[in-house]
């Protein structure tokens, strides 16, 4: 790396906020413990994501971080609970973007994407959803996580990007 591309990238960094730097840090170590973990190896020079973060994603991730371990409630849009949606629309709200409230709406009226960067909304068939109105939705953070809200008794938290349910992963959307 050049010195120039080098200051760079550190101007880049004091610009970004506290949360934000969290955020990029947490991706960071997420995609390192995944290369050591699983042997996920992107070819030379090149991460599994196309690209870092938004400023906006990092805010909804770091947001997204601070609420693991509060309880899932049906209908909850925080401070002190959350369902599956109001935690990411509150993740996004932290940023300054308004998304819908419920995973069907965020679904219908969010663009689709096909591969998932951090940030990316996730969607689920839900226990009462369906393929073409998702009914759970849960933050990407790296390439094999997320966080959700998932259901009455489990707390916020992360868990593997595959892993919400039998049903599969019904696509992604981008809010920023």
């Amino acid at each position: 790396m050049s010195s120039r591309t080098g200051r760079r990238l550190r101007r880049r960094w004091r610009r970004l906020t506290r949360n934000q730097r969290r955020a990029v840090t947490a991706i960071a170590v997420g995609l390192l413990v995944a290369v050591v973990l699983h042997g996920h190896k992107p070819a030379a020079g090149q991460s599994p994501f196309t690209s870092a973060p938004s400023p906006a994603a990092a805010t909804a991730i770091a947001y997204a971080r601070q609420q693991i371990g509060k309880p899932y409630v049906y209908g909850a849009t925080g401070p002190y609970a959350y369902d599956c949606s109001g935690l990411v629309m509150q993740a996004y709200a932290s940023a300054g973007v308004s998304i819908p409230r419920t995973s069907e709406k965020q679904w219908a009226g969010l663009p689709h994407v096909s591969s998932p960067q951090p940030g990316d909304l996730v969607f689920f068939p839900g226990g009462d959803g369906t393929w073409t109105e998702p009914g759970h939705v849960a933050l990407v953070i790296s390439a094999t996580q997320m966080i959700q809200a998932y259901a009455t008794g489990t707390p916020i938290e992360i868990s593997p990007l595959s892993g919400a349910g039998a049903g599969g992963i019904v696509g992604y959307a981008r809010p920023w």
